[in-house]
């Protein structure tokens, strides 16, 4: 298992948001340090609490100071968007990064958003389908490329600066039911599911659901000729995540912060992704029900390992964990967290052999035989 970093991001509006993102920037290079494998950065324009409008700004920035770490936009939202231009940027983008861009994309579910550019909700999903196609032909296509389309039409399109990867890496996030998990199966493409998405929704109409997101993967890759095993490879799934020193201290420390964050998100309504079953109220998802029932990873070092253990389990695997990046603590409490995950937990995940070459060094530090 490989890990990682997902940033909304999420900055309240009482906050200093130009020195938001340079703790962000600061946090991207500290993760690289730690060993993280990737971060992502998505993008909103509405809501006064995620406050970066372009996450190609932010990965340019980020990608001058460190040197391994992949970036990836988490995501663009592509209902908004000429599909050319966002072509044109990621592969301008894929350059100045060397080859470390992820190329996120989705359909933009910030209903403020929606409202902002106008965007019917039923219009969301046909005008992203459009745009991923589009997309991927400017991309990987060497003529030039025609395009008629109900949103978008093209004749003779292509780009003066293709991309830096052979392959450019799609990778696409889902909010509601299962198409896109489909899509990416089929295609070969990583998937992304979201933070609040429960293991199992039991039955709740259109909630995200982690097994059905696992389940979508594998079946269209098997359906497409492809390896279902290297389609959940390329699964990520992100958690909400604090390490401390026992789980009721961490409890302790983020309570606040999870209370102005959730509020934030059931204002906007999306309360009904996190709910299992029908007849739940938003009240219901109070912060002890969130962390057990969706599940989230918090506590000690070895309540994480545990936590994950299980999570891993009950979805039947993914390749990369993701630790959604929250504002809800102290800088120097966040980036201990970070170090407890990274010292502790991300080894216990490592290769077989690794693992047991480490114990035998440490038995023979110890004494024993």
């Amino acid at each position: 298992m490989r890990f990682g970093l997902f940033a909304m991001p999420e900055h309240p509006p009482i906050e200093n948001w130009t020195l938001s993102y340079d703790r962000d920037i600061d946090d991207i290079v500290l993760a690289e340090k730690l060993g993280f494998s990737e971060y992502w950065i998505g993008e909103h324009h509405t809501g006064g609490f995620e406050n970066v409008p372009v996450p190609e700004y932010m990965i340019a920035k980020a990608s001058a100071l460190t040197s391994r770490i992949r970036l990836g936009t988490g995501v663009i939202n592509l209902p908004y968007q000429d599909p050319f231009q966002v072509a044109e940027r990621m592969a301008f983008l894929d350059h100045l990064t060397h080859g470390r861009l992820e190329y996120g994309f989705g359909g933009g579910g910030l209903p403020t958003d929606q409202a902002l550019f106008g965007l019917e909700r039923s219009e969301a999903a046909p005008r992203t389908n459009e745009a991923l196609e589009i997309i991927w032909r400017l991309l990987t296509s060497e003529d030039p490329v025609d395009y008629e389309g109900v949103y978008w039409k093209y004749e003779n399109r292509q780009l003066q600066v293709g991309p830096y990867q052979e392959v450019p890496p799609f990778a696409i996030a889902g909010l509601t039911g299962t198409h896109n998990y489909a899509r990416c199966g089929s295609n070969g493409w990583k998937a992304l599911s979201v933070y609040f998405a429960p293991t199992d929704n039991r039955g709740y109409e259109n909630a995200p659901d982690l097994l059905a997101h696992g389940k979508a993967l594998t079946d269209a890759a098997a359906e497409a000729g492809l390896d279902p095993a290297v389609a959940r490879e390329n699964w990520r799934v992100s958690r909400e995540v604090y390490v401390s020193d026992s789980k009721n201290q961490a409890m302790n420390e983020i309570r606040e912060g999870v209370k102005r964050s959730y509020e934030y998100l059931l204002g906007l309504g999306l309360g009904a992704l996190m709910k299992k079953g029908e007849g739940m109220d938003d009240a219901d998802l109070t912060f002890e029900w969130m962390a057990e029932e969706i599940p989230w990873i918090i506590g000690s070092p070895d309540d994480c390992i545990r936590q994950i253990r299980e999570l891993e389990e009950q979805t039947g695997g993914f390749g990369t964990f993701l630790i959604n990046a929250r504002d809800w603590v102290t800088t120097d409490k966040w980036n201990r967290s970070l170090e407890l995950f990274a010292r502790y937990v991300t080894p216990q995940f490592t290769p077989r052999e690794n693992m047991a070459r480490r114990q035998r060094l440490a038995n023979v530090a110890l004494g024993r035989s």
